[in-house]
């Protein structure tokens, strides 16, 4: 009888071991680090700052927009975007400089830095709101 319950517990843990991935394919240590990372960062901080305390971005991207031109460093920290998180394309969160200086990070300084619309409805905290 023992030897039955150790065979099922033996069997148990090959199969907690082996879904592991199925269940957190994209979760591994270096995400969670670089999302604890995050609170490192300030505005204001330069580029090379962020770096410093970062590591090299995912995701580097630069380009002009109505208001200037930015940067756009995306960072890993989730396994996918979810509601609340901040995160665009699938688990990065953006972090948004201008002349070299960090100005905004998340979903909503991504989306006013590129001139994308917000939905308010989305966001129903938000201090402004559009005029139908």
């Amino acid at each position: 009888m023992a030897c039955w319950v150790r065979m099922l517990a033996v069997l148990g843990l090959l199969l907690a071991a082996g879904c592991q991935d199925m269940l957190y394919p994209r979760f591994d240590k270096k995400m969670w680090t670089t999302y604890i990372d995050l609170n490192e960062v300030s505005l204001g901080m330069s580029r090379s700052q962020v770096e410093g305390a970062m590591g090299p971005p995912g995701i580097k991207e630069e380009g002009d927009y109505r208001t200037g031109r930015y940067t756009f460093y995306f960072y890993l920290t989730h396994d996918m975007d979810q509601e609340g998180s901040g995160t665009v394309r699938g688990g990065y969160t953006p972090l948004v400089f201008k002349d070299n200086r960090l100005v905004g990070l998340g979903k909503r300084a991504y989306y006013q830095a590129t001139d994308q619309t917000i939905y308010t409805d989305d966001y129903p905290n938000l201090p402004w709101r559009a005029i139908k």
